[in-house]
């Protein structure tokens, strides 16, 4: 496995193994990751363990499937399923949004760039309004 694919692999699977340490280090402490549909910017690992418990605590048993990487040298496109029940308050730039009891999955594409085996950049792309309606948040 390509030194960038297994380092972006460790960032996402961290999800389902509930292991944000295991996320957190292998981030730069200057990462600059970027959630798009939020408009939102995660710093580090502070960042990325801040971002990590908000979306724990709104689906506890929410888990994350990788389902390709595309690695080019220092970047890699991480394309996965983000699934989960929303049963706890998630909390975003738009508000905080109450327990809905739904099910929600979602398909994700990470764009990411590596150096010294960090990750030093990152932007997640993804549709929040397919989020919204499953949540029962839209029509």
């Amino acid at each position: 496995m390509h030194p960038t694919e297994k380092i972006v692999r460790q960032f996402h699977e961290s999800w389902d193994l509930r292991d944000p340490e295991r996320g957190a280090a292998v981030i730069a402490a200057d990462c600059q990751f970027e959630d798009v549909a939020r408009n939102e910017r995660q710093v580090g690992p502070e960042g990325y363990r801040m971002d990590y418990e908000r979306w724990r605590k709104a689906f506890p048993d929410g888990e994350v499937k990788v389902t390709n990487v595309i690695v080019d040298g220092n970047r890699a496109v991480v394309e996965f399923v983000n699934r989960g029940t929303h049963t706890g308050p998630l909390e975003s730039s738009l508000g905080t949004f109450a327990p809905s009891g739904r099910r929600q999955e979602t398909r994700y594409c990470s764009v990411m760039r590596v150096k010294d085996g960090k990750v030093v950049e990152g932007r997640d792309y993804y549709d929040a309004a397919t989020i919204a309606r499953q949540l029962g948040l839209v029509d």
